[in-house]
């Protein structure tokens, strides 16, 4: 019987590269094989699910024949992966996995983004993960309108039209404002830290909410020259595919024209070839983007090189801002997370020094900054009574089937709430031990409970905990957060202070990559 999933056709005529970021770069960012360098990648191809398991399968004994350390994702979409060993290593994966997918046989040509490393170890380990999508849009089985299947993307077919780095500057140079709509498809906490000029930032902390976004700004959309961008392309794909599906969906009247989105110059979907990693390459002194790359791995991002561009000593301009003084700040820190999502919050060190509770919130979250707090054992009666009213008002305001998860963790956090004050009022009339209650000081939307004592009124200052895994922050200050992990989950236990350098990758911050 043949395979329910055959391998390409072995017709030795390269395949179009646009869905795998385009072709290798010749030298580029290679380095000398006694050095470290990490290697971005990305490709749609329709391995199937039998396929997937078999590249899956090679991808974990490569990582332990060449010594390497990365993330890689492997889907029936394709493979997706950030990886670092000494250059000799990855010029041997490179080759065994482009063979795997037929390059120049037929197969899609893989974009290989190269950066030298140094000595720096960017993984703690080798890790390949089998998923249902590459990039967790949350379409897979998504419902339309009415009840009806959404049916899948084709991502080669429905994405937007791909520009060299020097085509979309050039056509972001010449584009007037009021027909522009240029979109970074990227997380908040990212685009914080940089983005292009006149970027709009879609409000996103996982890219399951870019439909949300698309589908609440088509009008918006329809009709204007659409750009987006990513760090190294592969969200692209599927959000401007996405765009470009409901755009045909919901158009009044379709022309021919409409239908064809990618068609013109003057109105269609583009994207950014190769993201901003490419983009910086092609501009070392920065073009049009402005601010840190961020990467998700422990080099956290890279910036432009500005200073040696222009042949002077000035640093690059820093975009982020402290998200408690305002003031200028984009090094991202694993203890410094929002206390309702854990996404990354940017804050310098002399607020997290002088903050008394060190509790952060991300923009999404920023409403709730005076009511929402994790760790409940370092507030007063008074003012977890004073929360806890702050949360019933926003509980009152959200109404409506959209607003579901919200109310949730807010109920939630007002039930631990009143856990709490249960078991202060307990301890205080000296019933604490026969009441039961435990310890109901922490806290959050995800069910995590907090293990933090009550501030007693002559107390020093409280202990600090990571809002992550719920150390002390002696034995853990955020390592355990998403790429700062250690191997085998453990966090570390060295102090972790701000990573202002590196380069590469993007993930959910539990896992993989993405680009």
């Amino acid at each position: 019987r043949p395979p329910a999933h055959p391998a390409p056709p072995r017709s030795c005529a390269p395949l179009p590269p646009d869905m795998c970021g385009g072709h290798r770069a010749e030298g580029g960012g290679s380095a000398p094989a006694s050095e470290s360098v990490v290697v971005l990648f990305y490709c749609y191809e329709n391995l199937g699910a039998e396929r997937a398991a078999e590249l899956a399968a090679a991808q974990r004994s490569l990582g332990a024949e060449l010594a390497l350390s990365g993330r890689v994702l492997v889907a029936p979409e394709g493979i997706n992966g950030t990886v670092q060993g000494t250059a000799a290593a990855v010029s041997t994966y490179e080759a065994a996995v482009d063979a795997f997918l037929g390059v120049g046989c037929g197969g899609p040509a893989v974009d290989w983004k190269r950066s030298g490393a140094g000595a720096q170890a960017a993984f703690p380990d080798f890790t390949v993960k089998e998923v249902v999508e590459l990039v967790g849009f949350g379409l897979h089985g998504r419902a339309r309108a009415g009840g009806a299947p959404m049916r899948p993307l084709d991502v080669r077919a429905e994405t937007g039209t791909h520009l060299p780095p020097k085509d979309f500057h050039k056509l972001l140079s010449e584009t007037p404002a009021a027909d522009l709509r240029l979109l970074d498809v990227r997380n908040t906490f990212e685009y914080e830290v940089g983005h292009f000029e006149g970027a709009s930032d879609p409000g996103m902390t996982h890219t399951a909410q870019w439909a949300r976004f698309v589908d609440s700004n088509l009008e918006d959309l329809r009709g204007k020259r659409v750009m987006m961008y990513c760090t190294g392309g592969i969200r692209c794909e599927k959000a401007s595919a996405y765009l470009h599906r409901r755009l045909e969906e919901t158009a009044p009247n379709p022309s021919s024209e409409e239908l064809g989105m990618q068609g013109t110059l003057e109105t269609g979907v583009f994207q950014l070839q190769g993201g901003i990693h490419r983009y910086l390459e092609a501009f070392p002194d920065g073009g049009l983007f402005r601010g840190a790359n961020f990467v998700f791995d422990k080099r956290a991002q890279m910036k432009p090189d500005e200073a040696g561009a222009a042949g002077t000593e000035e640093a690059p301009a820093v975009v982020g801002r402290c998200s408690e003084c305002s003031n200028p700040w984009d090094r991202h820190h694993g203890g410094r997370v929002c206390c309702v999502c854990r996404a990354l919050v940017l804050v310098c060190n002399t607020c997290d020094a002088s903050s008394r509770h060190w509790e952060y919130h991300c923009a999404e979250h920023a409403e709730l900054r005076a009511v929402y707090f994790h760790f409940l054992g370092l507030f007063s009666i008074a003012e977890l009574e004073a929360q806890l009213g702050g949360l019933q008002q926003f509980l009152a305001k959200e109404v409506g089937p959209k607003r579901k998860n919200r109310r949730n963790t807010l109920r939630k956090k007002i039930d631990q709430i009143d856990a709490e004050l249960l078991r202060r009022q307990a301890e205080v009339s000296g019933e604490g031990a026969s009441c039961g209650l435990g310890d109901a000081s922490g806290g959050a939307s995800d069910g995590a409970d907090g293990g933090s004592e009550p501030l007693a009124a002559d107390a020093a200052l409280p202990l600090r905990r990571c809002r992550a895994c719920e150390k002390p922050y002696t034995e853990c200050p955020g390592a355990c957060w998403g790429f700062w992990r250690t191997p085998g989950g453990e966090s570390g236990t060295e102090p972790l202070g701000p990573i202002a350098c590196g380069e590469l990758q993007e993930a959910s911050p539990s896992a993989l990559p993405l680009s």
